[in-house]
């Protein structure tokens, strides 16, 4: 009896310690080229995966590590550095900037992101709910949300990722990670269109093929033999395989 209790307790506790790995695969049509991104994140642990005609490009975001790695395979390069290092960079270019144009105001310089609930549709298999995302008063791009896929491992690491950025960085952040945020809450970002406004502005069309509970039971950082370091000096931790 206390043989099987023991058993239990340690199966127990393995499985409350156990942490899920989601992996998503999403399809990028840019006027008519396809692209694929594939992502798989593990507690603090990201990577994502870039396929295009143009070469692969492998990027591991490590908040534990407090590193970021590069792997560009049509280049046959790699490069790590520290995500404390870059955000140290961004505030310092912040800082000069301000300090040439004088007091910043976030109200006037951040892009003015709007959202509005239009209906539901189905995108694949999932119901989702369709919004459109105005930038600055102009229509931006449609959205498709599948609440059922709400991953809290996602929603875990991109929270974890905007709490490490100074307050005046997390302001300015791009407009794509302000729709991020909106709608990580809500569920999955399944389908969407950002619009053209001009030639030289193409429609991108994103949709999201898999998104699944993974059998991998880690992430690795595997950087093929014979690729290039192009790691700065103070940066360089991570030796080819």
């Amino acid at each position: 009896m206390k043989k099987f209790l023991f058993v239990l307790t340690v199966f127990v506790c393995s499985s409350l310690l156990a942490v899920d790995i989601w992996e998503t695969r999403e399809e990028i049509d840019v006027n008519g080229v396809i692209a694929e991104k594939n992502t798989v994140i593990s507690g603090n642990m990201m990577k994502v995966v870039n396929t295009s005609p143009s070469g692969d490009i492998e990027t591991f975001v490590d908040l534990d590590a407090d590193k970021i790695t590069i792997i560009n395979h049509k280049y046959k390069s790699f490069q790590t550095f520290k995500l404390s290092k870059y955000i140290e960079f961004a505030q310092q270019l912040f800082n000069e900037l301000k300090e040439k144009t004088g007091n910043i105001d976030p109200d006037k310089v951040a892009p003015k992101v709007a959202f509005e609930k239009l209906a539901n549709d189905t995108v694949e298999k999932w119901n989702c709910e369709v919004w459109t995302v105005s930038v600055d008063g102009k229509p931006y791009s449609k959205v498709w949300v599948a609440p059922e896929l709400k991953s809290r491992q996602v929603m875990e690491f991109k929270k974890k990722f905007i709490n490490i950025l100074p307050e005046n960085l997390a302001k300015y952040r791009t407009v794509e990670a302000q729709i991020d945020d909106k709608f990580v809450e809500i569920g999955t970002v399944v389908k969407s269109v950002r619009l053209s406004h001009n030639p030289k502005t193409p429609e991108v069309k994103t949709t999201v093929k898999k998104m699944i509970k993974s059998d991998l039971k880690k992430i690795d950082i595997v950087i093929p033999a014979g690729y290039a370091d192009k790691s700065a000096p103070e940066t360089t931790n991570v030796q080819p395989k």
